[in-house]
């Protein structure tokens, strides 16, 4: 019951580690042109601490702006000593790797255009067709 109940408490802590993080995002770049998406075990109690890593998913037009963001939220995690697995999301091709991040409750920002919501449903889509 104890482990349990620590668990909630650590993913809790992760949770609001990542207000910070989307705090200090604020700060360097205008959220209304990225979004990031966090999701896979380190939002969860499954999270094993120097074991798992953080899945982070980048949305946005500018490429430029991706690079910069990945390498920020790389570096912040660094100095944590948090393994982080950084990658964008390319809406030209729908594909079933994209599902989890789009599904995601935990994002940074709240831009979420009307292109990405339909990229989410494609990608979707195809993850159905591949589990049929």
């Amino acid at each position: 019951m104890k482990t349990k109940v620590k668990a909630r408490e650590q993913a809790m802590k992760r949770l609001y580690g990542l207000l910070e993080l989307q705090k200090d995002l604020e700060q360097r770049f205008d959220s209304n042109q990225y979004n990031i998406f966090v999701f896979g075990s380190y939002i969860t109690v499954n999270y094993i601490e120097g074991v798992s890593d953080i899945d982070v998913a980048v949305y946005t037009e500018d490429f430029d702006l991706y690079k910069k963001i990945s390498l920020y939220i790389e570096e912040y995690f660094e100095k944590r000593q948090i393994k982080s697995d950084i990658f964008y999301i390319d809406i030209n091709m729908a594909a079933p790797v994209y599902t989890a991040p789009l599904n995601s409750k935990v994002q940074l920002t709240g831009f979420y255009p009307p292109c990405l919501e339909e990229f989410r449903r494609a990608c979707q889509k195809v993850l159905d067709q591949t589990t049929d």
